[in-house]
This record gives C-alpha cells, sequence and structure tokens, in this order.
C-alpha cells in the first residue's frame, strides 16, 4: 500500500504541473494546435494492481459545405451533411464532391418535374400517392387513402432523401414479379412522432413503370401502413 500511495502522489504531481500552462475549465485540458483536441480527464484512482489513469480525446473537426445553387437541394439535406462525419462536401448540380476525393451523383428515380400517379389497393384500402420532384434532394407528395365502409385520409407534403444516401440503395421487392429492386427512400418528418417514408424505383420485369413503397403512421382511423402489410404500388 505505501508503494501505491507513492506512485498515486507521483501522477497528480505529473498532471498538476503539466496543466501549469494550459488553459483548464473543470475537467478539461485545450491544447492549442492547427487543429482542437479536448482531452477529458474522467478519473484518477487506485486499485490493488496499481494507479490506471483515463482519457477520452476528442478532435474537433470542422465541416465545410460548398453550394453551387442552394435552391437545388433541401435546407434539411443540407444541415445533415455537418452530422456526417466528413470535413468537405461541394454540391454542383447533380454531383456531390466528398473530400474532393469522392464523387457520387444524385439518383436519378424519379425524373425532375415529372408528376406521377401510384396506386395499390389491399382488401378495402386503396391508396393513390402522387409525386413529382422539385429539385436533386426532395419530391413533392400527396397521399390519399379511402378505405371503403371506414375513413379516409389525405395528406399533402415534401420529403427528402437521406444525407447519407451515398451509403447505399434501399432494396425492395415486386409483388407482380417477385425480383428485387434499387429504389431510392424519401422522408418526411412531421409533429407529434408522425413519420411518412416513400421508396420509389424500377424493376425491369415489371415494366417501365415507376415502383413505390410507403411506410407511414398518423393515418387518421386507417392502420399504420409499413412495407410489408401493403402491396407495392404502381405507376398508373
Amino acid at each position: 500500500m505505501m508503494i501505491i500511495r507513492y506512485i498515486t502522489i507521483f501522477f497528480i504531481g505529473l498532471v498538476i504541473f503539466g496543466c501549469s500552462n494550459l488553459e483548464t475549465s473543470e475537467n478539461t485540458i485545450i491544447i492549442s494546435t492547427d487543429s482542437i483536441n479536448l482531452v477529458l480527464i474522467d478519473t484518477f484512482y487506485v486499485d490493488t494492481v496499481g494507479v490506471t489513469s483515463v482519457y477520452n480525446e476528442v478532435e474537433a473537426t470542422k465541416v465545410e459545405v460548398i453550394i453551387k445553387n442552394e435552391s437545388d437541394y433541401s435546407k434539411p439535406f443540407i444541415k445533415g451533411l455537418y452530422e456526417i462525419g466528413y470535413e468537405t462536401f461541394e454540391l454542383i448540380d447533380s454531383i456531390l464532391l466528398i473530400n474532393d476525393i469522392d464523387t457520387v451523383y444524385f439518383p436519378e428515380t424519379p425524373k425532375m418535374g415529372k408528376r406521377m400517379v401510384l396506386t395499390g389497393k389491399v382488401e378495402n384500402l386503396v391508396i393513390a400517392l402522387t409525386v413529382k420532384r422539385i429539385n436533386y434532394t426532395t419530391i413533392e407528395y400527396r397521399i390519399e387513402m379511402v378505405e371503403f365502409g371506414n375513413s379516409n385520409h389525405f395528406e399533402i407534403g415534401t420529403a427528402d432523401i437521406s444525407s447519407g444516401f451515398f451509403f447505399g440503395s434501399e432494396t425492395d421487392v415486386s409483388d407482380k414479379t417477385g425480383l428485387g429492386y434499387l429504389s431510392t427512400e424519401f422522408v418526411a418528418f412531421n409533429d407529434d412522432d408522425c413519420y411518412t417514408y416513400i421508396r420509389l424505383g424500377f424493376e425491369e420485369e415489371t415494366g417501365p413503370f415507376l415502383l413505390g413503397k410507403l411506410k407511414k403512421n398518423c393515418n387518421g382511423k386507417i392502420s399504420e401502413i409499413t412495407l410489408d402489410n401493403f402491396v407495392t404500388l404502381v405507376e398508373k
């Protein structure tokens, strides 16, 4: 125990001496370098083995987003880029350039400016989805639900692709052919934890028609729509 006490005093002395020329705020030591490092001292403690010090180091990184034309992208999409973890993004028309190295193209589905209507029916419930792409990240949508003998629900809004869309596309299965296809997901979050997910894509065997899947809650008296409990919507 005497040896452990001396080791403890020695480590505490080093910490006090090392911090004498640094700015301190509670348990945070700020070291001035080209990039700011925050070293958080969690604890010093003595156990039967010896003296242990625990450090957590966090690198503060500045994110830069360069945009050719802001109207080509939604504000939520741009905001989300700051949270992904890369240093630089450059948005040029349909191109997203990451860290001046990687080039990503925005999905081409659905086509820009074209209004399309997709429909589907399960038992007494009919859903009609109208979409129109207004820029590289956003669609306008209109959803009409009619459940015969029960209730109706109507909703209009805008939905955006994820800021991290380049990590991978979604995959859905066509009810007509049983074949999988890649889809682009657009999402809208509203008040009271309401959400709308709209997934759009093409499957060759189904034909040249746009396909859609819905995942949606807050539908009035109509039950929540999931990817599994409702059929693939097909362009009329």
